[in-house]
């Protein structure tokens, strides 16, 4: 695991703390054990959704543009059908709560994603947010 990675997935479970304090209080008040059930899911789908789409992206920055565009692009397709079919199919076999469960992947899903288009810009040597890379 590079130094890069190691940062991002810090980042990732500190993002993911400070989002589970601040939602503390609410959801304890609030939610019923499905409930709880259901965006616990959903922060995991996305997490893993955001995990390999991190590192599929990573590895296109070395590339050249048209390179670097089918990667991301196929990849955010790929990995959005993905989780579009686990969604389909944890409602459909269990009794998790379609509105908390949907709710969370997508709130999670943006975060993370805000999370991952930071790092990949960021990150040191990368030429494509620059506009240095050839064609």
């Amino acid at each position: 695991m590079k130094k890069n990675d190691a940062i991002f997935l810090k980042y990732s479970l500190i993002l993911s703390l400070v989002v589970l304090l601040i939602a503390f209080y609410p959801v304890y008040v609030y939610a019923s054990k499905i409930q709880v059930y259901s965006i616990i899911t959903g922060y995991l789908i996305s997490l893993f959704n955001i995990i390999i789409g991190y590192s599929l992206n990573r590895s296109a920055l070395n590339k050249n543009v048209k390179s670097f565009m089918v990667i991301v692009f196929g990849s955010m397709t790929l990995r959005l059908v993905i989780v579009a079919i686990f969604l389909v199919i944890l409602l459909t076999y269990t009794q998790l709560d379609s509105i908390s469960l949907v709710s969370s992947v997508f709130f999670f899903y943006f975060l993370f994603v805000s999370l991952e288009i930071y790092f990949l810009t960021k990150k040191p040597g990368n030429t494509t947010a620059t506009g240095n890379n050839t064609v």
